[in-house]
């Protein structure tokens, strides 16, 4: 895709913020999808040189840039190729989890410290302290025990490092798709395929969440508004108003989502370890209030959902695919003499 320069902004005019995984003004598909894939590759490494301190930091941040790739692999999948997007995506699945257990001893403890905050007001004072002591005990240990670990983070950055020479090896020429199997093209129908089957399969998740209201259905939901998000960063460009503002909301779902997620690991981990909450009227209450924000945070994400899912898979795909095409107009215009 190459996108023409938008004309300056008006007086008064809303400047939308852009997001750094996102296409550039006037560059190709293939360079600007290989830009990113390589930059998020080099954030999520370069953090695990950075020390100790920033450990969690580095853990959280390697997850997102792998996400985003993932995504990314999404929106070209029919493009690439079915061998190739299940081995790199493969690849970057069995990378992430190997940082899995980090990521879930970090949010049971704060999680705790969401519900905390949120109900405080309504609790004595001292309510669920020993168990947020012990969890962030948990957090910490578990920490501790893959830093010293002398093969995961090594394994981790190898992972990494292996598919960024990968992905530097891909050809951004399109022609050279007949010759390697890997090329894409700077046309609509490179994206437009992962983008309808993501925003499908994510619709369909959100209906499976609320017909069956379970921790696994809503994490599959979540894990789907996660990739429909990145790939509209990506495509931002297309019409940054309107393609920006539905990826925010995708992002509040998102969150709204974690959390949910988190709060039912909460109580799946106090299930199987009650040591971690020993009072038995605690341990009720924190039932009690976890079903409640669950519920909260669910009804919540179905009026975000049923907005951004609203229209079928291909209304929004040959909406995409007018905005592309409105892009192109665009760039064979003179922008200099004609204001939008």
């Amino acid at each position: 895709m190459t996108l023409s320069k938008a004309p300056a902004n008006p007086p008064g005019a809303v400047v939308v913020p852009i997001p750094r995984f996102t296409l550039q003004v006037d560059e190709p598909l293939a360079h600007g999808l290989k830009r990113l894939s390589l930059n998020e590759i080099e954030i999520a490494v370069s953090g695990f040189y950075e020390g100790e301190e920033s450990f969690r930091l580095a853990v959280h941040e390697a997850r997102k840039s792998i996400k985003r790739i993932r995504a990314l692999l999404r929106l070209v999948r029919s493009e690439i190729g079915e061998k190739a997007f299940r081995y790199e995506n493969s690849a970057l699945r069995d990378t992430g989890r190997l940082l899995s257990s980090v990521r879930s001893a970090a949010v049971t403890a704060d999680g705790i410290e969401d519900i905390a905050r949120v109900y405080g007001p309504l609790l004595a004072q001292g309510t669920f302290g020993e168990l947020t002591e012990r969890l962030v005990i948990r957090r910490d240990q578990t920490e501790e025990r893959v830093m010293e670990d002398p093969e995961l983070i090594p394994k981790v950055v190898a992972n990494l490092e292996k598919a960024h020479g990968r992905y530097s090896s891909w050809p951004t020429d399109p022609e050279a798709r007949p010759v390697y199997g890997v090329g894409i093209r700077n046309t609509y129908q490179a994206v437009g395929p992962g983008l309808r089957l993501t925003y499908r399969r994510g619709r369909r998740e959100m209906v499976a969440a609320y017909k069956s209201p379970v921790p696994a259905t809503f994490h599959s939901w979540r894990k789907r508004t996660k990739y429909f998000r990145h790939q509209l960063e990506i495509l931002t460009p297309l019409w940054p108003e309107v393609v920006l503002g539905m990826a925010l909301t995708l992002e509040r779902i998102g969150d709204l989502l974690g959390e949910d997620h988190d709060l039912a690991e909460i109580l799946s981990l106090v299930s199987e370890r009650p040591d971690l909450c020993p009072n038995p009227v605690e341990r009720s209450l924190l039932n009690a209030l976890v079903s409640q924000r669950r519920s909260d945070l669910q009804t919540a994400c179905r009026v975000l959902g049923k907005r951004i899912y609203a229209e079928s898979p291909d209304s929004l795909s040959n909406r995409f695919a007018a905005y592309w095409e409105s892009a192109d107009l665009a760039r064979s215009i003179t922008l200099t003499s004609i204001s939008f």
